[in-house]
């Protein structure tokens, strides 16, 4: 049998990170699983769309001895029963950090899972316009023969109410908030998710949803003055926490006809790329190659794959 760590090629890490902080699953396992064998942490949070296809702790029975599990729901964890159940029906259900601040490895994680539906809160207006400010409001509201096993409908267990919010923005201070929905630096994100994390006091703040891994300061999206510091994880990646430092100074130092190059290959992509684990560079990152003097095998890259050629 492959081992996850032959399809899946990971960066080498000096030492071993905190956390690790997954982007939505979709039922697709064997990144995560990968990554805590190869970097074992103290633990890992899931940030939702996790739509596992058994229950989750059988899904992940293979690193739960490795390290401590923690997750936050998505939209998508409540498409179907099966999604549903597989998640908040599993042992590992209350390792749900949504709506509270829970000690993991040293640090205080706040959790907000699932989105912002405009039907029952569009955050942008104030609470008291809220059709409803709860879960258990929407179920009184609710006809007996409309509710699903006697409570609200199954997509609205995704759906943020303000009092779930309001709950979390009394649940502080932490060090990291992790959320489903992006943050204001987002083109599709929310000024409400900032002002939970400046209430909260986080550092960090790591959001899903969006399938795209960026880091908002780099990518100059975010200020340096900025309260705290932004990160969206894609799908089938991670984020290590705490950031290393000489992947910092990497993320920030590629050859600028290097980023020029990427920029013509791959447009708005080009540092999600260059940054992105590869491997045909045994699970470095194209950014960290080329730190190292690797530019030109870098170059030869992009070069093949804006005019068609081998890689």
């Amino acid at each position: 049998m492959v081992s996850p760590k032959q399809l899946f090629p990971l960066p080498r890490a000096s030492a071993s990170p905190e956390i690790l902080i997954f982007g939505d699953p979709h039922g697709d396992f064997t990144p995560v699983i990968a990554a805590v064998e190869c970097f074992r942490p103290k633990a890992i949070v899931l940030l939702g769309d996790i739509q596992a296809r058994q229950p989750l702790h059988i899904e992940l029975q293979p690193i739960l001895a490795l390290t401590e599990l923690w997750f936050i729901h998505g939209n998508h964890d409540t498409d179907s029963d099966a999604d549903y159940d597989n998640l908040w029906g599993s042992e590992l259900a209350g390792r749900n950090l949504h709506g509270r601040v829970v000690e993991i490895a040293g640090y205080r994680v706040a959790g907000l899972g699932g989105i912002f539906r405009g039907k029952i809160w569009d955050p942008r207006r104030p609470i008291n316009e809220a059709a409803c400010v709860s879960a258990d409001a929407l179920r009184r509201s609710t006809r007996r023969e409309e509710r699903w096993r006697d409570g609200i409908g199954r997509r609205h267990r995704s759906t943020i109410f303000p009092d779930d919010f309001q709950q979390l923005l009394r649940s502080g201070p932490a060090n990291i908030l992790v959320t489903h929905e992006a943050p204001a630096v987002h083109p599709h994100g929310w000024q409400a998710i900032d002002e939970l994390a400046e209430t909260l006091g986080v550092q960090l703040v790591v959001h899903g949803h969006h399938h795209q891994s960026i880091d908002y300061l780099a990518e100059g999206m975010q200020s340096a003055a900025a309260p705290f510091r932004a990160f969206g994880v894609d799908m089938g990646s991670h984020l290590a926490w705490p950031l290393d430092p000489q992947r910092e100074t990497r993320l920030g130092s590629p050859p600028q006809d290097l980023l020029e190059l990427a920029t013509q290959v791959f447009g708005a992509e080009a540092q999600v790329w260059l940054d992105k684990p590869h491997e045909q560079l045994d699970g470095q990152t194209p950014a960290a190659l080329a730190a190292g003097g690797g530019s030109e095998k870098v170059r030869s890259m992009l070069n093949a794959i804006q005019y068609g050629g081998v890689v």
